[in-house]
């Protein structure tokens, strides 16, 4: 038997690999964060203190069914702009209005089927809000 002799080669192909140099990022060490509601120049205390709670009462994470009647309105009608209307089922003591809710007030709710057709409804006859989903 013959011994087979064992050749160092150089490699076929080789890759050049440059040694990566860590950045230095230079981080936020310190962050303070305060909750308090803007005051305005003018007004009263107590007022200032209402309006911050209801919005802080809006921005709570409630379900929309869990939420009472008033709430509901009042999130229907505040909902952002870059969001399209909220279909709803307006639920009274005679019947139901499918539609978007166009306009509030304590009196009287004003709400636009699919066709524009805009009924009044009056606010004691409400019963109750469903949701059923975005217009296209």
């Amino acid at each position: 038997m013959r011994k087979q002799k064992v050749v160092e080669t150089e490699p076929l192909l080789y890759i050049v690999q440059p040694k990566a140099m860590r950045a230095a990022a230079h981080m936020q060490e310190t962050f303070t964060w305060t909750n308090r509601p803007r005051q305005k120049e003018t007004g009263d205390a107590a007022e200032q203190v209402r309006e911050g709670e209801e919005q802080r009462a809006f921005f709570s994470k409630k379900e929309f069914q869990v939420m009472t009647l008033d709430e509901q309105l009042a999130f229907l009608t505040r909902l952002p702009a870059h969001l399209p209307p909220l279909k709803c089922q307006f639920a009274t003591k005679e019947q139901s209005y499918e539609g978007v809710l166009k306009r509030c007030t304590a009196a009287e709710l004003e709400v636009a089927d699919e066709e524009g057709k805009e009924t009044v409804i009056e606010r004691a006859q409400l019963l109750s809000v469903t949701m059923i989903g975005f217009v296209q």
